[in-house]
């Protein structure tokens, strides 16, 4: 018997997110456009997210990259059309730069996503 992870998405998660979560943005840069050493600010796309906003516990900071100030955001998968990149910036009240992304993927199925963001 296998578990009906989609199911668990579907059902349960999204729905958590979408009544707890804001509303936010990916700013994804496009660099492509312009030249190499000028900005890509301002050739950013962005992508409409849903996030929850948590912080890290004492643990996480125990030797790892968080920093004071950090956030980790979850990121619903519903809507979702890039891949997450650590160039990408997401944008909830203020402006936050992705440090590190861990899927939540207990089996086929990436549940959501894990954000550490800093300002």
């Amino acid at each position: 018997m296998t578990f009906d992870y989609t199911a668990l998405r579907d059902n349960t998660v999204e729905p958590l997110i979408a009544e707890f979560g804001d509303d936010g943005q990916i700013g994804v840069n496009d660099a492509s456009t312009g030249a190499p050493y000028e900005s890509q600010l301002a050739s950013e796309t962005l992508h409409p997210g849903k996030f929850v906003r948590t912080k890290f516990t004492k643990a996480d900071n125990n030797g790892t990259l968080v920093e004071k100030g950090d956030v980790l955001f979850l990121l619903s998968t519903q809507g979702i059309v890039i891949n997450l990149a650590l160039a990408h910036r997401i944008i909830v009240d203020t402006t936050y730069q992705v440090v590190r992304i861990d899927p939540l993927r207990p089996g086929p199925v990436t549940i959501l996503w894990k954000v550490h963001a800093r300002k």
